[in-house]
């Protein structure tokens, strides 16, 4: 890191600039004393580079670079070593181009999986997740590129992101929410953590002193520096004494004022100025090494990685009578629009322009297949009779069939959420058309989060690709023809339906006020413990190839207090005719369920290629974290001692060896809970949770003429006044032609929601100056003057 600022005699004024940025992607710079600007950039799955200072809400077009499959895609890889590449990958193209640091990873709870940015985040599981972000950041900053941890904490919505408060119980709070945080920050060490829009308990993260203070730095001992998500701060005095060090965007000092007063009046407490002008003159001074210039060369490397990693992401979820992998000396009818139109990425703020996507006709044609192609569906979702004839009376005759079905482009996106988890109907039916006269139907599938599949039961072969990068294609051609073997495992459970989800009757009801009803149990959490069915369960996957796990040893049954933890040693073997992994998964259980504990919880994995016949010993090594609870009152984690069995498997329900474990330690005591966290089966009520918690949600608040705010959106203020509205459409109009959106597409639907649901005080935030903050005054003093209601 780099020299503080103490050592360069900051002024106070200096300190105040330092504090705020200097526009959209850069800090403020202090030449007089050395100080240079920290150049940041989007993302996770690729650098979303903007070189036009033009840009204020970073709408416009980047700079070409590698789109890797996104975080939902790479997760199910399960290999620390492949995100590691991809983080170093991503961080040789920053440095080519004088980034200091990425934005990313996001390594949010997948709480729902509607979430409209669950295909950028890692997994339902904190202990994936933070191991998988640990071997990403690491990576990144083994390049001299730093990372931006996000969003913490609590941003598990997309719809009102900017004025959602998330009611989170401390239990789930620390063991399910910060979890994969804590791994990744005690881990890795991130050079900055970027904190969320949303409040936590009703307090705005970038104001939260308990956990931007008490537990990011205090308890998890973070170095770095935290900065606002774009547009996420709210009181600037709050938030430098809550901890937040640097705000972005850059907005002409918009708040300078308030800082200016807040330190001579004393609010602003002088100790939390100079610990924010610090963290940012360290990153700001820290020494960079010089990126590579040919970045033709680059992108070159990059994009035979991207492939790599789809290939060893992808889930192979059905494949009866092995029907996978094709026949390479026979012909393959391709079904499917998406098949010649393939979605490799998302859209929002980590939309990647790759220099050249591979769709799947093409990178089966590539890998020289001989296919006939029929569209089957319209990409629009409406239905037509005669492109589903086609493809049946072309089904009939084909010995292999692969269609082609997925989430449509506006479905997924940063700044609104998924409003149902089907399909479009007029690509069920397709399928349906399709397995009615063939025996051999495979589908691909292609969406960054679980859908509902009602035909899973008709087809014969099923593989999630999820969002694959620009070499998508590539890769689902070499799983299809058998050049590699599938080795993902879900990272995610997949529902029958979305009413097996156990927020799904309260998520998206009360956007504003958000109760965490379901504590802890999200995911697998909850269905293993309520004995549900699912359609596929966490951690699942197979293979083109079968493993022998041998007899697998504990090194003891009982962990004393003084002991470190456990290992568990076994002999894995490839009894298969091709190369292939395994995914070695160990869950943790308390013998005592009738508490607020989950059946089971992942605490370590493992991924383990063989060649044919390979044997290979393996050690696990299980923490002693495995057996600790969250103890608020002590705020500490502390050992449950008791009763334990650890699961060793390959997913969340298929067991390979069970081992019965005693835990010595201090007893703790027993809360009493309603019964339904003891025993959750349905949906959880609000009063189960306020019983629960103690926490109590707000009822949404009606808006009223003469009591409206600038933390009040643009679509709020458009109802009360015409010119309000008039003035909103002009600008959007004119946001949409200076981006080159088309009407209808993900972009222009990411950009309307950016500028009609962010609160205006937030969005001349976001605006570089061009919204002022006498407009945003005179806007809302003629919502709330005008006689025109709508």
């Amino acid at each position: 890191m780099g020299i503080d600022q103490e050592k360069r005699n900051l002024t106070e004024a200096q300190k105040l600039r330092l504090v705020s940025g200097h526009d959209f992607w850069q800090s403020e710079s202090i030449a007089d004393v050395g100080i240079p600007a920290i150049r940041m950039s989007d993302g996770p799955h690729g650098l979303r580079y903007q070189a036009t200072e033009s840009d204020h809400l970073g709408i416009n077009e980047s700079v070409e670079a590698t789109a890797f499959p996104t975080a939902s895609a790479s997760a199910n890889s399960w290999d620390l070593g492949l995100l590691r590449q991809m983080g170093e990958a991503i961080g040789g193209e920053a440095r080519s181009l004088g980034v200091d640091v990425v934005l990313g990873p996001g390594v949010n709870i997948k709480r729902n999986p509607l979430g409209g940015r669950n295909f950028e985040y890692f997994s339902e599981d904190p202990q994936l997740a933070g191991q998988l972000a640990a071997a990403w950041i690491s990576g990144l900053q083994s390049t001299g590129t730093g990372a931006s941890l996000k969003h913490f904490a609590g941003n598990n919505q997309e719809t009102d992101r900017l004025l959602s408060d998330s009611l989170i119980d401390q239990t789930a709070l620390h063991e399910l929410y910060l979890e994969a945080f804590r791994i990744a920050v005690m881990t890795a060490q991130p050079e900055t953590v970027m904190n969320a829009y949303n409040k936590v308990n009703g307090t705005y993260m970038s104001e939260n002193t308990y956990l931007q203070t008490t537990v990011l730095r205090d308890q998890w001992g973070f170095q770095g520096a935290i900065v606002t998500d774009w547009g996420a701060l709210n009181n600037p005095v709050e938030s430098v004494n809550a901890g937040t060090d640097l705000e972005m965007p850059g907005n002409q000092h918009f708040f300078m004022g308030n800082l200016k007063k807040g330190l001579a009046s004393g609010a602003l407490k002088p100790a939390a100025l100079d610990r924010a002008a610090d963290k940012v003159t360290a990153i700001a001074t820290t020494q960079r090494p010089k990126g590579i210039s040919n970045r033709e060369k680059l992108l070159s490397s990059h994009a035979a990685l991207s492939q790599k990693i789809e290939e060893e992401s992808a889930v192979l979820m059905i494949n009866r009578d092995q029907v996978l992998p094709l026949d390479q000396h026979q012909d393959v009818l391709l079904v499917g629009e998406m098949a010649r139109h393939t979605r490799f990425q998302g859209a929002g703020s980590s939309h990647i322009n790759a220099p050249e996507v591979v769709s799947i006709e093409k990178g089966l044609r590539r890998a020289g297949a001989t296919v006939d192609y029929v569209a089957g569906y319209s990409l629009t979702g409406k239905g037509d009779a005669s492109l589903v004839a086609e493809a049946a009376q072309a089904a009939q005759k084909a010995s292999q069939v692969v269609v082609v079905v997925g989430l449509p482009n506006e479905a997924e996106s940063e700044g609104f959420d998924r409003q149902h988890m089907r399909l479009p109907d007029n690509q069920n039916e397709v399928v349906s058309a399709l397995t009615a006269v063939n025996q051999n139907v495979v589908v691909l599938l292609v969406a960054g989060a679980p859908v509902e599949l009602p035909w899973r039961s008709e087809v014969a072969g099923l593989m999630a690709l999820y969002l694959g990068g620009e070499r998508v294609g590539a890769a689902a051609a070499n799983l299809l023809l058998g050049e590699i073997s599938p080795s993902g495992h879900l990272a995610e459970s997949y529902p029958v339906s979305y009413a097996d989800v156990p927020s799904s009757a309260l998520y998206g009801q009360n956007l504003r006020s958000v109760p965490y009803a379901e504590s802890l149990y999200v995911g697998y959490r909850y269905y293993d413990k309520a004995n549900l069915a699912v359609a596929f369960p966490f951690g699942y996957g197979l293979s083109y190839t079968t493993f022998n796990y041998g007899e697998p040893q504990l090194n003891r049954h009982v962990l004393g207090a003084d002991e470190a933890g456990l290992t568990l040693t076994l002999t894995v073997e490839n009894t298969g005719n091709v190369a292939g992994a395994t995914v070695l998964q160990l869950y943790v259980s308390a013998t005592d369920q009738d508490q607020l504990i989950p059946e089971k919880a992942l605490q370590k994995f493992r991924k383990v290629w063989l060649a044919p016949g390979e044997r290979q010993t393996v050690k696990l090594p299980i923490e002693k974290h495995a057996f600790e609870r969250w103890q608020d009152d002590r705020q500490a984690w502390q050992v449950a001692p008791g009763g334990y069995q650890i699961f060793l498997g390959t997913s969340s329900r298929n067991k390979i060896a069970t081992f019965d474990v005693q835990v010595a330690g201090s007893p703790l005591e027993k809360a009493s809970i309603p019964v339904w966290y003891r025993q959750p089966n349905g949906q959880p009520t609000v009063g189960d949770f306020e019983s629960l918690s103690g926490l109590k949600p707000a009822p949404l608040p009606e808006l009223q003429a003469g009591q409206l705010t600038q933390m009040n959106t643009p679509r709020e203020l458009s109802r009360f006044s015409t010119i309000v509205k008039k003035v909103t459409e002009m600008i959007l109009s004119q946001m949409q032609s200076q981006a080159g959106n088309q009407p209808g597409s993900p972009e222009a639907a990411f950009l309307e929601t950016i500028v009609l649901d962010t609160p205006l005080i937030r969005l001349a935030q976001q605006s570089s100056g061009s919204l002022k903050k006498w407009q945003v005054t005179s806007l809302v003093w003629l919502a709330n003057h005008s006689l025109q209601r709508h």
